[in-house]
């Protein structure tokens, strides 16, 4: 029990520590994290686990030990602390123990509170106060700040790194020489596998990128957070009678689906009918649009009326998401426009995640019959390995496009078995693009940049998210603060992400970026490596040493 262990040294202890088998990120300094810990005495056992068992490991708190990241731009701090909340988020058993007189219960309302304020003052307030006690539980210890990687081959110019999470843009590219059929590796964390059905409405296994790839909102998220139209070209957000807030947008006209389907103003309430349904919306809890907004209805097929039944400053950035509100094409649901939300809806069933298979009980999920969007580009087939994964997905320039058209007429995904298989396939010429964290790790990025500028263009975005370890605060012996900080103080991350990132990443102190909104400041103490820290808290092991 609790009082038995908190008595311990540290060298009685052995913990979990989760790592997803197919990032390079991790696996780089996994070892080094072991190292650290086994100094003061902790057994760690590394569980090395393909997607499905990571998902399964941070959705049932199966974990001491579990490394992720935050969700960057434009999510944090609202969305992703938000979910903190929501079973199916490893944060949600992190902080099912908190230190009192903090609980669980009370943070996640002070979290969503804060987000019905409209008085920039206040929310600034409010923020540092919930990031300043989020810090004092020990419950994450801040890595590095992630900045997204892109190799590019030198015949490829006009490319502008992301400024949003998860994001591959690659619509700027144009080809200044050779073939207009391109080819990529892309990653969001992890070598590419596959692209899941490319539905909007549904998270994994649906590739974020390729959803941006093929798919529309009313807004996107521009520089430095700006809001830019996008299938909306002017809005207006005003209060309601009943206390809320009334979002007025006028749609973009002569928009046209993949497909040849108009957009309009009953396909864009056709795809909320289905996401926001009163069932499917409880899967998307972390997703506070959803949970605000009350009605959506058209003023002709030009104009789109969205009411939320309270205030809610995040509501245009929310609906910038690459997922789940962005617009399919009406011919792609079971039954067109006639599509019942309940009956026919565009689910796909087996895609709600383990912790939401209940929702099919009161809801008959069709899917999409094909990934038909507004965007830049559309898809056009895939070849399946006998493993069920992707070998290659092929995409190709929407030439319809209302904007900018894509200056690639032919874009393929292909799937490669290691980050030594893709930088063999760039240095010979058979693959174009690396893109995004997973297709190379941080020395094979450094090594291209330096040593062969002359055949790849490398960039870097700014630091959009920070790699994290959390601690799983309801299990035994994580649950315990001194503990908690001993595995911190122990954790010598400044020498190994100077040996194993080669400069291209840097240490942080903080749990979110400082460049996310109202997360500009400064927590203390810096909670750095010390390792007579470490070995005090491990000898005295209780919390009021820890305090």
């Amino acid at each position: 029990n609790k009082q038995q262990y908190n008595t311990m040294a540290c060298k009685n202890l052995e913990i979990d520590f989760i790592v997803q088998d197919d990032n390079p990120e991790m696996a780089s300094v996994e070892g080094d994290i072991v190292a650290n810990l086994e100094k003061i005495g902790i057994q760690v056992n590394t569980k090395f686990l393909n997607n499905t068992e990571y998902r399964d490991a941070e959705v049932n708190g199966d974990y001491h030990l579990l490394f992720t990241r935050s969700w960057g731009a434009p999510y944090d701090p609202h969305s992703y602390m938000a979910s903190w909340g929501v079973p199916s988020h490893v944060e949600y058993s992190a902080i099912g123990n908190l230190q009192p007189p903090l609980t669980r219960e009370s943070l996640v309302e002070r979290i969503e509170k804060v987000q019905t304020e409209l008085d920039e003052t206040k929310i600034a307030s409010e923020w540092r106060s919930i990031m300043e006690d989020v810090h004092m539980q020990s419950l994450f210890l801040p890595l590095w700040g992630t900045r997204i990687p892109y190799v590019l081959n030198r015949r490829l110019i006009g490319f502008t790194p992301a400024s949003q999470a998860y994001s591959i843009p690659v619509q700027s590219i144009q080809v200044a020489s050779g073939s207009k059929s391109v080819t990529i590796a892309p990653g969001v964390g992890a070598l590419f596998s596959s692209t899941g059905p490319i539905n909007p409405h549904q998270y994994s296994p649906n590739a974020l990128w390729a959803q941006d790839w093929i798919y529309e909102g009313l807004v996107s998220y521009g520089q430095d957070g700006e809001i830019v139209p996008a299938l909306a070209t002017s809005w207006e957000v005003n209060p309601s009678p009943d206390g809320g807030q009334i979002a007025t947008f006028q749609l973009r006209e002569n928009v046209l689906f993949h497909d040849g389907t108009p957009f309009n103003c009953s396909a864009a309430v056709l795809n909320l009918d289905h996401v926001l349904s009163d069932v499917v919306r409880q899967r998307h809890q972390w997703f506070g649009a959803g949970k605000h907004l009350k009605s959506w209805t058209c003023n002709g097929e030009s104009e789109l009326v969205l009411e939320t039944s309270s205030p809610f400053y995040p509501l245009l950035q929310e609906l910038t998401y690459i997922r789940p509100l962005r617009f399919a094409s009406p011919s792609a649901f079971a039954e067109g426009l006639d599509s019942d939300p309940d009956l026919h809806n565009s689910c796909e069933s087996g895609d709600f995640g383990s912790k939401w298979d209940r929702l099919e009980d009161d809801v008959k999920c069709m899917g999409l019959s094909a990934p038909i969007g507004t965007g830049a580009f559309k898809f056009v087939s895939r070849n399946v390995a006998e493993d069920g994964s992707d070998d290659e997905v092929v995409f190709a320039g929407n030439d319809q496009y209302w904007g900018q058209k894509a200056g690639i007429e032919t874009l393929t995904a292909v799937q490669y078995g290691s980050v030594e298989e893709v930088e063999a396939a760039l240095m010979s010429g058979d693959l174009d693009m690396a893109m995004g964290i997973g297709p190379l790790n941080a020395k094979q990025v450094q090594e291209l940049k330096f040593r062969h500028s002359d055949m790849f263009d490398v960039r870097h975005s700014d630091v959009i998210q920070h790699s994290l370890l959390v601690f799983n605060g309801n299990k035994a012996p994580m649950d315990d603060i001194a503990v908690r900080r001993a595995v911190i103080h122990a954790i010598d991350k400044a020498t190994f992400i100077e040996e194993q990132f080669a400069g291209l990443e840097e240490p942080v102190t903080q749990l979110l970026p400082m460049s996310a909104p109202y997360c500009n400041v400064d927590l203390s103490p810096k909670w750095g490596y010390d390792l007579e820290k470490a070995e005090l808290l491990c000898s005295q092991g209780t919390l009021q040493s820890a305090a």
